[in-house]
């Protein structure tokens, strides 16, 4: 069962990306808006960023980098983690900076490519999201968030690619996240095995006049 702060986070998510929005730069870029929008909102005690949990507190952790949570949102003592992905394909565009309109378009969002991987990543969210719920009594679950203008993720990957389980195509996802085959691009990436089924369900946002989608998961 969803936890009460878990669906008033979902909401208050749900809610900012229904608005139209600056052009959001890169993942940190998009960490501070939510982080500010959350504080701000009044519904918490505290939000953190940058929140360290050691790994080796957390038993079954195949991963070699550290774990830092995007977002900790904290009321009346229970915990919610938030992570988040914004994987992107290159925009230009005119902006403005320090109150002068720049004349000329600008890279202002990267291609990131490496689909594969940031699929990949997304499901590793979730997963650490689900160890931290399961080794902390006060962490009454997580929150997944995937930000992109990159179609292909809304996209099943065929049979025959290396990433055909790491789907996040809408609806409900297999627990097994496993590569078809092991090549150099899954070194350090081991296999995923979730403990619960998770539905993906894209929406559409409007970040600097660009077609965005995001997709939420509660763990």
């Amino acid at each position: 069962m969803i936890s009460s702060l878990a669906q008033r986070v979902e909401k208050d998510l749900c809610e900012w990306f229904s608005r139209s929005h600056r052009i959001i730069f890169n993942e940190r870029d998009l960490q501070m808006q939510l982080a500010f929008m959350l504080r701000a909102s009044g519904h918490y005690n505290d939000v953190e960023l940058e929140y360290y949990v050691p790994q080796e507190v957390l038993g079954d952790y195949p991963w070699r980098n550290e774990l830092r949570l995007d977002i900790v949102v904290e009321k009346d003592n229970e915990f919610l983690p938030i992570e988040l992905k914004y994987k992107t394909k290159s925009v230009s565009m005119q902006i403005d900076r320090f109150g002068e309109q720049l004349h000329e378009k600008y890279k202002v969002i990267k291609t990131q490519g490496a689909t594969d991987v940031g699929q990949y990543e997304f499901w590793k969210d979730v997963r650490r999201l689900e160890l931290v719920r399961a080794r902390f009594g006060n962490v009454v679950g997580g929150i997944a968030v995937f930000v992109t203008n990159e179609l292909y993720y809304l996209t099943t990957p065929s049979e025959k690619s290396l990433n055909h389980n790491m789907s996040m195509a809408a609806g409900v996802t297999p627990r097994a996240k496993h590569w078809t085959r092991y090549t150099k691009t899954t070194d350090g990436l081991p296999d995923i095995n979730l403990e619960d089924d998770y539905t993906i369900q894209w929406r559409q946002t409007d970040i600097g006049g660009l077609d965005f989608r995001y997709t939420i998961v509660n763990i």
